[in-house]
């Protein structure tokens, strides 16, 4: 899932060990041409929906824009 702007992104990965969903926020730097990692901590679910308005809500703190 991208913020608006495309700067931002947020990630839910399946770990295999346990089969929670895990969500991160990276951010792209243009220096390094990669995604860095912009959020700490880390959230766990075992809920696809919960996954989702969770990536969507940390986007929308890291990014600062509204996400749809």
């Amino acid at each position: 899932m991208y913020s608006p702007n495309k700067v931002n992104k947020a990630e839910i990965n399946k770990r295999l060990r346990d089969g929670l969903l895990e969500i991160d926020v990276y951010f792209w730097d243009s220096e390094w041409e990669t995604w860095l990692q912009k959020s700490s901590g880390f959230s766990l679910t075992d809920d696809l929906n919960s996954a989702m308005a969770l990536a969507k809500e940390k986007l929308k703190v890291y990014s600062g824009e509204i996400i749809e």
